[in-house]
């Protein structure tokens, strides 16, 4: 019939059409598809304004630390001058190394730190970098004091790394037992506190971990220049080692 040959004509021209146009409509894709195919703009690294093919990968016992940057003013809004800002000694381990051979026995002592860790750092440890147009530090776990828990910068969050300690200071006496005042430099540096964190332990050329013999909670004494100074909130701190001390109480 009439309607029977307009529906195979009909039927006929869909069948070109798509034979026209499904090539196209493969070679083009799907919006999706075409962007997969693109990529994505490939991340740009650079190392003291020197372009890098890839990565930076820490060996041995290195970390790549990313500093926290240093506040401009104080907490009145006066600025600061770059001689009174503290430098800053916290950061975020960007990448970590694997850990080092010891020579003699050849155990491998892993690197006390991990990616995403924040850390303390000591005063003058570690190579400073311009990675990727920000300040970075190059350091090994050995100049690392210790971790933070949760990310959050206090003393009860504090993890002292191998043997350190973090010790409250206690304050210097202004008179004696008796009442008698004393006359103290106001430079004079505290030689004495509460332990308030433990590090797990040295470890040994064998790759195994001796505990600390203090406690969390235990006074202790240690050397006039043993340490390093730490500002955290709650008090004066200082991070020694174990075996910097003297004696505990």
């Amino acid at each position: 019939t009439r309607r029977a040959c307009q529906i195979r004509e009909n039927t006929m021209a869909g069948v070109a059409l798509a034979c026209v146009l499904g090539p196209v409509a493969y070679s083009l894709g799907s919006p999706t598809a075409a962007s997969a195919r693109r990529g994505a703009p490939a991340m740009q690294y650079s190392l003291n304004n020197y372009p890098l093919p890839g990565p930076l990968s820490p060996v041995y016992n290195q970390a790549l630390v990313k500093l926290s940057r240093s506040d401009e003013t104080t907490t009145g809004g006066l600025f600061l001058a770059a001689e009174e800002k503290e430098k800053p000694r916290e950061g975020v381990v960007v990448e970590a190394g694997p850990g080092r051979v010891h020579p003699d026995t050849g155990a491998t002592l892993p690197t006390a730190v991990k990616s995403g860790d924040l850390v303390l750092l000591g005063e003058f440890a570690g190579e400073k970098v311009d990675y990727n147009g920000a300040s970075h530090q190059f350091v090994s776990d050995d100049g690392i004091l210790g971790t933070f828990k949760g990310g959050v910068v206090q003393a009860d969050t504090f993890c002292p790394l191998r043997d350190r300690l973090l010790v409250r200071l206690a304050e210097a006496q202004s008179e004696t037992s008796s009442g008698i005042a004393l006359a103290t430099g106001d430079d004079e540096a505290a030689t004495q506190g509460e332990v308030v964190a433990a590090g797990p332990g040295r470890m040994t050329s064998a790759g195994e971990v001796v505990p600390v013999g203090i406690s969390a909670g235990e006074h202790v004494l240690f050397g006039k220049y043993a340490g390093a100074d730490v500002s955290l909130p709650g008090g004066k701190f200082k991070v020694v080692h174990a075996s910097d001390c003297l004696a505990k109480w």
